[in-house]
């Protein structure tokens, strides 16, 4: 970045004062999707912003949204006995009566426990009759009432893998935003519970001792709501058309202080900042605060992606997604999350802010990461965490046992964290909107893709060919390398820039629809563990396959389109890399 100043200046206006402020607001909301609270918020979103002359908009859509209201879990033999227990949004109510089977343990066979899923989730019920029967796993992610429905099992419940005391609010549903006519028929059909771990144990250990039957009963209020989406925008100076997009989700459980009302305070600090700097910036910072987060499984951002496709495609920069920033005790910044192409971003301003040495890992398939598809770089998504001893086995609040419960409130925000936090996510984002060339760095993405398929290939051995996309990639990282050793002691006239820019722009459309969706560019994934190139990732097992059985074929064609797929988009970003390399080199 070559504007010190610029960057010194917006960094020292982020307050602790205007951030405490919102917090103590959201503190007083209960922002359930579609709820008086809910829209309380919205309007003090909107209302604040307009105070600073920021112009907001608000836009009204329906979605599916669910509320959990009550659950109860009773076992009838080998003793009577009362579990405490919590339903999940989008589980389906059981009859007002319950239903009465017998409780059978599924353990996991390979794989870590946790909420974000697992690939080899399938081989958990291999050799154990589960139908008309209900689930007790660990599994705590939608996969695993997905498989378990699948496997025939009439209820599941989920014992949480950590120790703490408390019921961990969730949802059900794999459906990543509002269904469709196909994806609805993945809408969980079983109802689904929580218990703490220890009661886990003891229902695991009665399972293994003998035979167990339990009545269960659950209830969910699930309706078609009024959701209002705030957006908001700073205008930069030359390309107001371009723009990195912020955002957060605004629907918590309870009042969902480090979830994410620490987010939304930091994207409204932000605003307020970018805003006053706003004649220093190229580019344009977009703000939105999604609904439909918890309640809807990310149907707000997916709306907004579904009904901006085209603007998104052609002018966001990149997604800088905000999600439990600012929580008591998260000092370790070891895992902050980028794509490849921005992951020395991240790390570099990270660093600078902290003094730490700061690292990334690939997103996950989880938290309103709803524009992969639209092939718009991602970066962020939580922030630091809490020490690994202190920390519960969660999807937020920096590993907080807290999370998704009553007991997020204000005195689990750390003021002095959220404004480093902040500072960080904004000097990302002051470089995306003020460099004149944009911070995309391509080595370590296409070292990642090359590990990959040979990895795949050693699974697949002689049974498939990876050579063609191995070639390509190969060719990419050459131009990869070029690219980011030209880019660092190179200086563009702003018209050259921008026509660097533009075919940089490029590659990502090509490349992160193939690296990270199998659904394309139009529709959206299921909510449940993607692999990176998941197209491909059936390569890993299709040598166990007989070479005269259906389903060899079936794969192997699968696979021939998939490869396919992926080496058109290395060869469209070999072209672009190669247009903005001569761009730099004066041709």
């Amino acid at each position: 970045m070559q504007d010190e100043d610029l960057k010194k200046s917006l960094l020292a206006t982020i307050s602790a004062a205007e951030m405490q402020k919102h917090l103590h607001v959201m503190s007083g909301l209960h922002r359930r999707s579609g709820s008086p609270d809910d829209f309380k918020a919205v309007d003090y979103i909107v209302d604040y912003l307009s105070g600073y002359g920021i112009p907001v908009q608000v836009y009204e859509f329906s979605s599916l949204i669910s509320y959990p209201v009550g659950a109860n879990l009773r076992t009838l033999v080998p003793t009577e006995r009362e579990f405490h227990c919590k339903t999940r949004a989008l589980s389906p109510s059981t009859p007002p009566q319950g239903i009465v089977a017998e409780v059978v343990y599924v353990p996991i066979k390979d794989g870590t426990p946790g909420i974000l899923g697992d690939d080899s989730l399938s081989d958990d019920f291999q050799g154990i009759d589960v139908r008309g029967k209900i689930v007790i796993t660990d599994r705590g992610g939608p996969d695993g009432v997905l498989y378990a429905q699948r496997a025939g099992a009439v209820g599941l419940i989920n014992a949480w893998p950590s120790d703490e005391d408390v019921i961990h609010e969730m949802i059900a549903s794999p459906v990543w935003g509002t269904p469709t006519p196909e994806s609805a028929s993945w809408l969980p059909k079983i109802p689904c519970v929580s218990v703490t771990k220890r009661d886990g144990d003891i229902l695991k250990e009665m399972c293994n001792s003998g035979t167990v039957k339990a009545i269960l009963r659950t209830e969910t209020d699930t309706a078609w709501r009024k959701l209002r989406l705030p957006v908001a925008q700073v205008e930069g100076t030359e390309e107001p058309e371009k723009f990195v997009l912020v955002g957060g989700h605004l629907d918590s459980w309870y009042v969902g202080i480090t979830d994410n009302a620490t987010g939304n305070a930091a994207s409204l600090e932000m605003a307020r900042v970018f805003h006053q700097f706003r004649d220093r910036l190229k580019r344009s910072v977009r703000f939105a605060w999604w609904p439909g987060h918890s309640y809807g499984r990310y149907s707000g951002s997916t709306w907004y992606n579904d009904n901006f496709w085209l603007d998104l495609y052609d002018n966001c920069l990149a997604y800088n997604n905000i999600d439990s920033p600012g929580c008591a005790g998260a000092d370790d910044y070891s895992k902050l999350t980028a794509m490849g192409e921005l992951k020395d971003l991240v790390e570099e301003t990270a660093s600078m802010i902290t003094n730490m040495e700061c690292f990334t890992v690939r997103p996950t398939r989880a938290a309103d990461q709803s524009f992969w598809g639209t092939g718009v770089p991602s970066m962020f998504f939580l922030m630091g965490n809490r020490p690994k001893e202190k920390s519960a086995q969660v999807g937020g609040s920096a590993g907080g046992w807290w999370w998704h419960s009553e007991y997020d409130i204000l005195d689990k925000a750390d003021i002095d964290i959220l404004v480093r936090d902040t500072k960080i996510y904004s000097l990302a984002v002051l470089r995306m909107v003020a460099d004149d060339i944009l911070p995309y760095r391509y080595a370590r993405l296409a070292r990642e893709i090359s590990e990959t398929l040979a990895s795949y290939q050693r699974e697949a051995n002689d049974s498939f060919s990876l050579e063609l996309v191995m070639n390509l990639a190969g060719r990419f990282a050459e131009k990869a390398e070029e690219f980011d050793a030209r880019v660092k002691k190179t200086n563009v006239e702003p018209s050259g820039a921008r026509k660097v820019n533009e075919y940089l722009l490029k590659v990502s459309r090509c490349l992160i629809p193939v690296l990270y969706t199998e659904a394309g560019p139009f529709h959206q994934d299921l909510a449940i563990s993607m692999p990176f190139i998941p197209g491909l990732y059936g390569a890993r097992k299709i040598r166990t396959l007989g070479k005269s059985s259906s389903e060899f074929y079936y794969l192997l064609t699968k696979l021939t389109r998939e490869r396919n797929r992926l080496a058109l988009a290395l060869r469209e970003a070999i072209v672009y890399l190669d247009r903005a390399i001569a761009v730099m080199s004066g041709e």
